[in-house]
């Protein structure tokens, strides 16, 4: 059995599905770093469910995260390999992984890596901190490619995927199509509820677009076609959003933060479509697990590596980045002329079935793992 640190600063309540995932293997036993506190308005993983947990405090000096048992990890004999989340504004893994690398243990940076072409000052520093991986772990093919092109050599990158909890989404629906789970009707929170309903769980934050939605739903109802908008969060932007609304006479409710699977399950389910106007990231999961499909932007440039999992008129839509006429008619396409809803449910599904999913994403990362050990 092989002995992997996996260093996070914090590990998000939504990496626990694949943090159980990697955490039954059997050829290796994961220790998982992490400070064990909420960050950022994200909760953290429950860490009495893993079998190691180390808790991992950080801070930040000058602008850079330091985390002190990163670099004893790295400092200790303890381990075959050391997976760090590759972030280069992390100081400490600097540290932790040139210590490493030159006490021959394998390192592995688990990144989005390479989203866009880059300018060269950032790309000579991305080379630099990634020269110190044995082997990167990105989350989707483009990022491999991309990275490739950047002269990353194509062996020591390995596409592994993203997730959320895909096993407890199907038990969900199971419960929701049997009618064993006390129904939660989303259309039920409006005064129009025959409206099309558009959904979304974001933070309510400006980089997220919210108000290109609003700017889109104000379009449609001067077409005669009014929809109804549900907002799954909280955040910085909320109070201007609602007095957008307000203002343009919007049917927009705004939920609030919801951590009950049970209940935003069933708010994404039976909603038409999943619209991100922003960058969608893991939306995108959260949204086709459930048989939702997804609408963003179409500038993969200024995208998350889970938009990869959207096909569009299949699974979703794209519109033209921060174009609110055409997001408008993006929206209005879909409605009028979409697949047969039990067919785009299906296809959603088996996305996530099919590469987006915590088992797949541990079988890739524990290959990575071997392959970096076996390399060493």
């Amino acid at each position: 059995m092989r002995r992997v640190a996996v260093i996070y600063h914090m590990w998000p309540h939504y990496r626990e599905a694949v943090a159980l995932a990697m955490d039954r293997s059997e050829r290796i036993a994961y220790t998982f770093y992490g400070s064990g506190a909420p960050h950022d308005g994200i909760e953290h993983l429950d860490p009495s469910r893993l079998r190691r947990f180390v808790t991992a405090p950080f801070g930040y000096k000058w602008g850079a995260m330091w985390q002190p048992e990163a670099v004893r990890a790295a400092r200790s004999s303890n381990y075959d390999a050391i997976i760090y989340l590759g972030d280069p504004h992390f100081a400490s893994t600097w540290v932790g992984a040139a210590i490493a690398k030159m006490r021959g243990t394998p390192i592995l940076f688990w990144a989005h890596g390479w989203l866009r072409p880059e300018r060269a000052a950032t790309k000579a520093l991305r080379r630099t901190f990634f020269a110190l991986a044995d082997k990167v772990m990105v989350y989707a093919d483009r990022g491999k490619q991309l990275g490739i092109k950047a002269g990353y050599p194509v062996e020591r990158i390995k596409v592994v995927y993203n997730s959320l909890d895909v096993a407890k989404a199907d038990r969900i629906i199971d419960r929701i199509e049997s009618g064993s789970l006390v129904s939660y009707h989303p259309q039920a929170l409006f005064d129009e509820p025959e409206r099309p309903l558009i959904v979304c769980t974001a933070r309510l934050t400006e980089k997220c677009r919210f108000d290109l939605l609003l700017d889109a739903a104000k379009l449609l109802a001067e077409r005669g076609r009014p929809i109804n908008i549900l907002l799954i969060g909280d955040g910085p932007a909320r109070s201007e959003l609602e007095a957008q609304a307000a203002r343009d006479g919007l049917s927009v409710h705004f939920f609030g933060a919801c951590y009950d699977e049970d209940v935003t399950g069933q708010l994404i389910y039976h909603a038409d479509i999943t619209v991100s106007p922003g960058k969608i990231g893991l939306t995108a999961m959260h949204s086709l697990m459930y048989g939702t499909p997804a609408i963003t932007h179409d500038d993969l440039d200024n995208q998350m590596p889970e938009v990869e999992a959207i096909t569009p008129g299949e699974t979703g839509a794209f519109f033209r980045r921060d174009d609110a006429h055409d997001l408008g008619d993006t929206i209005d396409e879909w409605l009028l002329n979409a697949p047969d809803r039990a067919q785009v449910r299906s296809r959603a599904r088996a996305a996530t079935h099919g590469k987006w999913n915590p088992v797949m994403q541990a079988k890739l990362i524990e290959e990575a793992v071997m392959e970096a050990i076996e390399r060493a």
